[in-house]
């Protein structure tokens, strides 16, 4: 009895089969990518079976190279194409439109899974061996880090207090008044239960509170170059040089996103002691615009298709921001661990 032979399926045919509309979409944005030179031969994964995937990857190879290795931060990165009238089609996954009309490819990133680092003890050791040193470092933390990978740092706590808690006022009263009127009784009760000025006190040294004025980043680094000369301590002068070089970074605005709604894409909540108000501010922050329109991408940019050395110039103007994202995230991983 002759054995059946089950019938063989030839090389040629594809393994899956994707309507013709998005291998044309898949096609186009490949060939974007590949005269962009958005990545080296080298990123291109040894074998793939979707051209766009193995951009993916690719894409994937580069930023990791860019960024390198980091102790706090995760950022993530996506592209969308997007049509003549703003309708967005990610450039992976999900399930296709019937018809892609696009003429341009975006670019945004944001922070993958926010977490609190409590800098508060490494903050007040650094200004123990030298004084304002711990306030210079906050200060280009959160100058530099606004523009690059916003951070939700004590003096944003303090202002997010104002309108989420206050009625935009600079402490509790008018909220008082508003809820309790003149029972004295019911706005002790009130007071003790939420966020008022007080607690913010208690919580937060007052140089932390508040946007220094008058305070440049010029003179942060002088300061900074002084310490680093006169101090001893490898760790603070470890600090102080990573503080110095962030500093030193030439950032600006070019690739901040267009807001709609509040905007909460903080990269991650510096807390000054663990567990203290500046989580219950944040998440109550969260929950407020999460009712509403929010922002959470830290920067975007849009490049038409048919200029792919756009997108080249994009990736060249982010080694800077790349750079500052691995300092932020060293001074971050420093400050925490209590150094």
């Amino acid at each position: 009895m002759m054995a059946l032979v089950l019938p063989r399926i030839a090389p040629q045919v594809p393994r899956t089969i994707a309507p013709g509309a998005l291998l044309a979409a898949n096609a186009t944005v490949s060939r974007f990518l590949i005269e962009a030179e958005a990545f080296d031969e080298s990123d291109i994964p040894a074998t793939w079976s979707d051209s766009l995937d193995a951009c993916r990857q690719a894409l994937d190879g580069w930023l990791k190279r860019q960024i390198g290795a980091l102790h706090c931060l995760k950022p993530r990165f996506a592209l969308h194409m997007v049509s003549s009238d703003g309708d967005y089609y990610r450039y992976y996954g999900g399930q296709p439109p019937k018809d892609f009309d696009f003429d341009a490819m975006e670019a945004s990133w944001c922070e993958c899974h926010e977490q609190e680092w409590p800098v508060g003890a490494g903050l007040e050791a650094l200004s123990a061996r030298v004084p304002g040193l711990g306030s210079v470092i906050l200060h280009v933390l959160r100058r530099q880090s606004a523009f690059v990978y916003p951070l939700f740092t004590p003096d944003i706590a303090c202002d997010v207090a104002t309108y989420l808690y206050w009625c935009g006022e600079e402490d509790e009263e008018a909220a008082l008044d508003m809820n309790c009127g003149e029972d004295e009784e019911e706005r002790e009760a009130m007071r003790t239960e939420m966020v008022s000025k007080a607690t913010l006190e208690a919580c937060f040294p007052a140089w932390t509170r508040r946007w220094p004025r008058g305070l440049e980043l010029a003179q942060c680094a002088r300061f900074l170059r002084r310490a680093i000369k006169h101090q001893s301590d490898p760790s603070a002068k470890a600090v102080a040089e990573e503080a110095l070089a962030l500093a030193s970074l030439d950032i600006d605005d070019s690739f901040r996103h267009d807001i709609d709604g509040e905007f909460v894409g903080f990269g991650a909540v510096l807390s000054w002691t663990e567990g203290d108000v500046t989580t219950r501010i944040y998440d109550d922050l969260l929950n407020l615009a999460h009712q509403g329109e929010y922002c959470e991408h830290m920067g975007e940019v849009r490049v038409p298709l048919d200029d792919p050395g756009a997108f080249g110039a994009w990736q060249r103007a982010m080694a800077s921001r790349f750079e500052a994202i691995r300092r932020i995230d060293r001074l971050i991983h420093h400050l925490s661990a209590g150094n």
